[in-house]
Order: C-alpha cells, then sequence, then structure tokens
C-alpha cells in the first residue's frame, strides 16, 4: 500500500472514530437521538424549553412527572393520558396520545432520557428493557391513563424487575 492510500485510509478511521466518540449525548448508547425524537414529536406542546404552555400543556422541566417514577412516565407516554391532572401547582385537563403505536421501546428509551437530562432535570436514564417491561405489562391496553390510575401503586414502577422494589414512589401524591 503507497503512503497516499494509507494516509486516506487513516483519515477514513479517524473520521468514522470522531463520529462514533463525538456523539450527542442526546443520542444515547442506542444510536437514536432522543432529542430529535422530542423536537419531532413533543415540542410543539411541551415547547422547545420544555416548560410548556401555562393551563394549557404542562411543563416537562423540574416537574416529578418527569423526574420521578420512570414506570408512570413510560405508561403516559406508550398509552396517552386523560383527565385532570395536578403538575406543578396548576391543573391541565386535556389529552395526551399513546405513542405505542408509532415508537418502538428504543425510542421510548431514547425520548424519555433526553427529558429526564434536559434543561433542568437531572434524572436516571430510561433503558429499552424498561420500557419493554413496562409495555409488556400494559398487554392490551388501549385507554390513556387517568390521574387517578397512576396514583395507584400497581401501576408505578417497572414491573418484573428490581428496580420495581427499588423505584421511588409518587411522593407527592400529585394527580
Amino acid at each position: 500500500m503507497n503512503l497516499e492510500k494509507t494516509i486516506r485510509v487513516f483519515g477514513a478511521v479517524v473520521l468514522c472514530s470522531g463520529l462514533i466518540i463525538g456523539k450527542s449525548a442526546a443520542q444515547g448508547s442506542s444510536g437514536v437521538n432522543g432529542e430529535q425524537l422530542y423536537l419531532s414529536r413533543c415540542m410543539s406542546c411541551h415547547q422547545v424549553d420544555g416548560n410548556g404552555i401555562s393551563g394549557v400543556f404542562p411543563p416537562l422541566n423540574e416537574i416529578d412527572w418527569v423526574t420521578g417514577d420512570k414506570g408512570r412516565l413510560i405508561r403516559i407516554v406508550l398509552d396517552g393520558a386523560v383527565g385532570e391532572y395536578d403538575i406543578g401547582g396548576m391543573i391541565y385537563t386535556g389529552a395526551m396520545p399513546p405513542w405505542k403505536n408509532f415508537m418502538n421501546d428504543q425510542e421510548v428509551a431514547a425520548l424519555l432520557t433526553y427529558i429526564r437530562s434536559a434543561w433542568d432535570n437531572d434524572a436516571s436514564r430510561v433503558t429499552e428493557d424498561e420500557v419493554r417491561l413496562v409495555r409488556e405489562a400494559g398487554g392490551d391496553r388501549n385507554q390513556a391513563w387517568t390521574a387517578e390510575e397512576l396514583a395507584d401503586e400497581a401501576n408505578q414502577g417497572i414491573p418484573g424487575s428490581l428496580g420495581f422494589l427499588l423505584t421511588p414512589r409518587d411522593s407527592t401524591k400529585s394527580n
């Protein structure tokens, strides 16, 4: 191999390595970019800064519904939410659409990991396995969750995992 070809091959390897190492934190280990999913599917309601629109679309920034129980948050994204919710001291009514038929477990995990770590949030990541376990436990559910249902301890945490036993429950009892 001549020197010019060696340099080209080495340069390509370095470039590829740089792309892999320089991957956005929003992308996570799965390769799915949670920030891009947020911007394309959630931003129109919850806004680019995650602060929502007061009284219309709830905030996702510094809210226990996001940074607290992962199982509850996964359920909301998979099956949607409907009815009256007290979020950050404000009552929100309306509906959030279900995403389980439009996003796979890897995408939901990347999206929620992004949301739980974006803006002023500093919560643990959501894994594809956690999403899968919640999805499986939900079975054929075809209705959105109400705040009352999500307040039930049976509808919190990650079923079938050790995390289910260790996951902090909704300590605020906010609906």
